[in-house]
């Protein structure tokens, strides 16, 4: 019915994933332990592996100090639930151990333990981590708690009033038929006829919009709900099925409509006429876009200081010539068999 119609799925991790991840994480964590230090993963030991990236890993013991690390990284919610049922609890030392356990089997995995591409992966995510602190620490303090003013934030309400213009919005309702954009004739005609005979139904009282969308709709979110979509402004929707609830009244029921995914049977609801938000009403997203406005212009500010006060700039010469030595080794033909990376000149 409009674009992004269909939310995204997703399905819960099971419990090896997401102690496998986890263990990755702890990898991560010491492998940034050691970033400083000359045996670390920002060293000059080449290649690198994980083994250099952490030398002094221990046993597999879980302790007190780790458990209470690890329940530092929870979220305060999260944290307050474990920490008040011991059945979750217990789940959650049990976590810690086959965290532990799957890094030590890891480690006996010589050939994994001594990978440079491993090792690589380690130091990327780790810097990553360090980046990400760094720059959240600075951005922190760099902006007041209080920014920004009531002053200011009325000033940009005043200034920017067409951002916090409300479009005309529709009620909508719809069933729907899936059908191929490169549907045979045949198909496409059987689809039409089936719909054709809905409507008919639908507008001789027959049966209701709902109980119809329940039995016939093939979308699920909207036939669950008795075909109801929600609110939307006009121009979110598709051209053919804009077109087709304008020219309907309240309540009234379109014929069939054809779009690239299937067929539509609308149903108009109430019409919800254009507003502007009150300061009152847009006081929150004014004071939420006025500090990311700040960070980003922040942020950009502390990059280019940085860059100027820490970077080692690569010449242009260089980077052309590093080019053309990458763009060399890819464009050859892998000996294994694989399929070759074809590069645009």
């Amino acid at each position: 019915m409009v674009k992004d119609e269909l939310a995204n799925r997703m399905e819960k991790p099971s419990l090896l994933l997401v102690m496998a991840n986890g263990a990755i994480l702890l990898l991560l964590g010491i492998a940034l332990a050691f970033l400083f230090t000359e045996t670390g993963i920002i060293g000059n030991r080449d290649p690198l592996t994980v083994q250099s990236a952490m030398p002094d890993y221990g046993g597999i013991a879980v302790t007190l100090p780790l458990i209470r690390r690890a329940a530092e990284e929870l979220a305060p919610e999260k944290r307050q639930e474990v920490l008040a049922n011991p059945n979750k609890f217990q789940n959650f030392v049990h976590e810690q151990v086959l965290r532990r356990a799957i890094i030590a089997a890891a480690r006996n995995d010589k050939i994994l333990w001594e990978d440079p591409g491993v090792g690589y992966r380690m130091r990327t995510v780790a810097e990553q981590v360090l980046i990400d602190e760094y720059l959240k620490g600075r951005l922190d303090t760099g902006i007041s708690e209080d920014f920004p003013y009531e002053k200011q934030m009325r000033e940009f309400y005043e200034q920017n009033k067409n951002q916090f213009l409300l479009k005309e919005r529709l009620h909508v309702w719809q069933i729907f038929f899936a059908l191929p954009k490169n549907a045979s004739d045949t198909e496409r005609e059987r689809a039409m006829a089936t719909a054709r005979a809905l409507v008919e139904k639908l507008k001789s009282g027959q049966i209701g919009f709902g109980d119809a969308a329940a039995q016939y709709s093939e979308h699920e979110p909207s036939r669950s709900n008795g075909g109801y979509l929600g609110v939307f402004e006009v121009s979110q929707l598709f051209p053919q099925l804009r077109d087709a609830l304008v020219r309907l009244d309240e309540g009234q029921i379109s014929d069939p409509v054809r779009s690239d995914t299937g067929i539509h049977i609308l149903k108009r609801g109430a019409k919800i006429p254009a507003r502007t938000l009150t300061f009152g009403q847009a006081r929150e997203k004014i004071r939420s876009d006025m500090r990311n406005m700040a960070l980003n212009d922040l942020r950009k500010r502390m990059l280019d200081e940085i860059y100027r006060s820490h970077g080692k700039p690569v010449s242009e010469t260089s980077a052309e010539q590093w080019r053309a030595a990458l763009r060399s080794n890819y464009a050859q033909k892998p000996d294994d068999g694989t399929k070759s990376t074809i590069l645009p000149r």
